[in-house]
């Protein structure tokens, strides 16, 4: 790989000053650096080498010896070096991110030493909170809303937790910032480390780049993709890395390759290029991965994390997956994992919520894409409603809770109570309030390719299960009797009023050209013999998990109620 000679751009330059977000740790061990060794430290804990902890600076991996040391010749190529924590510890932390990393300060010719320190941790049971897309930008009071309710019932998630014995931890898949609005708003990746601190987030903090936690102001050409990630990676570390949490082991990929080819009259302030990317692996990435995953027994679980999804269903009854990307390096990325017996890959971006499992006699993988904590860019809570994906999925997170090698999940809705896990419509009223509605009427005539509920035969029920699994079952019942249901593709009628019509109708943005598309998702319909007959829903999940609910019929539609 070249070397390239950075000229930082501004907010680099602000971030490298007010960031100390590695480990600045001095050991009293000592080392004995050889001939050619760039970087060399030790590993500690309570004063005590660690030895055969995994080192690495991306490129070249190594261990700790028995007096907790580490060598490497490293051309550093990236701008740190850090640890793989082993199972059992943790990376110490002064505040919300740990010190996993440790940024060089010498050429690459020159020798450092960096030092790392842990603490020992029962975390065999443990759990992982996975965020997506927080896609904070300082406007819609996004940052008081996630900082203030959102952390809340975080915090409430871990208390539980904590009471239980069980240490819990947060992975967020990326886009937690908004590269369009650093400038203009005055709210950058690093201001999210801020946000965390001031909110006293709760638990350890990993990160993830997403598209959006680049630096727009970086100029495209050569490198543009490591350049635009230094802001990122002066505030959350490496932009791939690995941990063992217990009895898993824990990676963590970049797959945005950014371009932002230039504009000649960008529309917001400090923005030089189009923000565009494309999904990609790096090679030396996927080589480090090689290395990192050597000394991993085929049998230990494998979780890795990115921002853009894996994989796709090609059908709606997800009986078929496709690749997304559909690149060279994806299928790259999924033969080094085929050897390994159980695997989950997480990501966001798609702010929805998807989980797509390969067949076994390929690999055993499942892939869980995960809704967007911003929901729809903050903006249907804005207008005084529920915070709402665009595949009607509420604004929320995935619990992932682990015992040895025992790995379970489910969604968590920030603002609804944990038994909720879908919307059911009786859609004679869904039916009625889009033939009569004026707003939804004057949609409807700018956006006549968006579906008309007003024409939806009579008596149908509508349900948007929020964590649809083909593993588990929904049943509808209609006075005793078990109603067939199906799967639709179709817009969802809760998104196209709280989002659709209030950014147009209520903005004024009719024949926005962007919104001519209608966004089609999964539902499940059944029909109903009569027209005021309650209805019975119940959704069991994957791991046998019931939950309940009776649509009382005739029921409006209404949006403050849902």
């Amino acid at each position: 790989m070249k070397l390239y000679k950075l000229s930082l751009t501004a907010a680099a330059l602000a971030f490298a000053v007010a960031v100390n977000a590695q480990s600045t740790f001095k050991s009293s061990l000592p080392v004995k650096p050889g001939k050619g060794v760039t970087v060399a430290g030790t590993v500690e804990c309570d004063g005590k080498p660690v030895a055969g902890v995994t080192v690495s600076d991306g490129y070249e991996v190594t261990k700790t010896d028995k007096k907790g040391a580490y060598y490497l010749k490293s051309k550093k190529q990236n701008p740190q070096v850090f640890i793989t924590t082993p199972s059992g510890y943790e990376a110490v932390r002064e505040d919300v991110v740990p010190q996993f990393w440790a940024d060089f300060t010498m050429p690459a010719d020159k020798y450092e030493r960096l030092d790392f320190c842990l603490k020992k941790t029962d975390n065999k049971k443990h759990a992982v909170i996975f965020l997506a897309d927080i896609h904070l930008a300082n406007e819609r009071n996004d940052v008081d809303i996630f900082s203030g309710p959102y952390v809340d019932r975080i915090k409430e998630e871990v208390s539980k937790l904590k009471a239980a014995g069980i240490p819990a931890y947060t992975i967020n898949l990326g886009d937690g910032s908004w590269d369009l609005y650093w400038y203009a708003h005055q709210y950058s990746i690093n201001d999210l480390r801020g946000t965390l601190n001031e909110a006293d987030y709760p638990t350890a903090f990993f990160n993830v780049m997403g598209n959006h936690d680049n630096d727009g102001a970086t100029p495209a050409g050569e490198g543009v993709d490591f350049r635009a990630s230094l802001p990122y990676q002066k505030t959350f570390g490496p932009r791939y890395y690995s941990h063992n949490i217990g009895d898993v082991h824990y990676v963590f990929l970049d797959n945005i390759d950014y371009i932002n080819d230039s504009l000649e009259n960008p529309s917001y302030p400090g923005i030089t290029g189009r923000r565009n990317y494309k999904e990609n692996f790096t090679q030396e990435q996927l080589d480090w991965l090689r290395k990192d995953l050597a000394g991993v027994s085929y049998d230990t679980p494998v979780v890795v994390s990115m921002h853009c999804p894996l994989l796709r269903w090609k059908k709606n009854d997800g009986s078929a997956y496709r690749l997304k990307p559909e690149e060279t390096s994806s299928r790259e990325l999924l033969s080094i994992l085929k050897p390994y017996k159980n695997v989950h890959t997480f990501s966001g971006h798609s702010h929805r919520q998807c989980i797509v499992r390969m067949p076994e006699e390929e690999q055993n993988l499942a892939d869980h894409n995960i809704s967007g904590a911003c929901g729809s860019w903050w903006r249907t809570r804005a207008t005084g409603l529920k915070n709402l994906c665009p595949d009607g999925t509420p604004a929320g997170y995935e619990l992932f809770t682990v015992d040895g090698s025992d790995l379970k999940w489910e969604h968590k809705a920030f603002e609804y109570p944990e038994d909720r896990q879908f919307y059911a419509w009786d859609m004679n009223g869904v039916k009625d309030y889009f033939a009569n509605n004026r707003e939804m009427r004057a949609f409807l005539k700018n956006y006549p390719k968006w579906t008309d509920y007003s024409d939806v035969p009579e008596n149908y029920i509508y349900v948007n299960l929020w964590a649809w699994d083909p593993e588990g079952t929904l049943k509808i019942t209609e006075n005793g009797k078990e109603l067939p249901v199906e799967i639709v593709t179709e817009e969802n009628p809760l998104y196209t009023v709280s989002y659709m019509v209030r950014n147009t109708i209520w903005l004024n943005q009719v024949e926005n050209k962007g919104y001519q598309k209608p966004r089609k998702f999964q539902l499940f319909r059944a029909k109903a013999s009569t027209p005021d007959a309650p209805v019975d829903i119940s959704w069991t999940d994957f791991f046998g998990n019931e939950t309940k609910s009776t649509l009382d019929r005739p029921a409006p539609f209404t949006l403050e109620a849902l």
